[in-house]
């Protein structure tokens, strides 16, 4: 029985895809610990080829030191005590770390944007809209 359709030119059955698997990047050398934790939860739970250009890679290792520098600092707020606050030099240090808190998790959700990381990246408002109202409300059935 004869093939219908168009004729290959390479003699490749069109239904094989060619290729391998892609692999998922290692983070790069010049990352702290803490953002190389980041990097490969960040790489394991995105589809492979969503670093394979430089560019990508530059953005994602900017993310991750971003993220790393919000952790922390947010490791030290947290043991801020709350007698330091009664004197000026204790409420200026605790506003200045608040305010690196902020600036660095700015950053990580612009660069995490810019990856297509984040929901909002990801969804059309409209699409978005549609899914949410689509979605039963209340308890469901077999939760009784």
């Amino acid at each position: 029985m004869r093939q219908r359709g168009r004729k290959t030119t390479t003699g490749v059955d069109p239904r094989v895809i060619e290729g391998g698997f892609a692999q998922r990047a290692d983070p790069p050398d010049d990352l702290v610990p803490e953002a190389a934790a980041i990097w490969r939860l960040i790489v394991s739970s995105e589809p492979p080829d969503l670093i394979s250009t430089a560019a990508t890679r530059d953005l994602l290792k900017d993310y991750c030191r971003h993220r790393a520098t919000a952790d922390k600092v947010s490791a030290i707020i947290d043991l801020f005590q709350a007698d330091w606050l009664k004197s000026k030099d204790g409420v200026k240090r605790y506003s200045d770390l608040c305010k690196v808190r902020d600036a660095e998790g700015r950053a990580a959700a612009d660069k995490a944007t810019k990856l297509r990381l984040t929901n909002q990246s990801r969804w059309h408002p409209t699409t978005a809209a549609r899914a949410s109202a689509n979605m039963l409300k209340g308890p469901m059935p077999w939760d009784d």
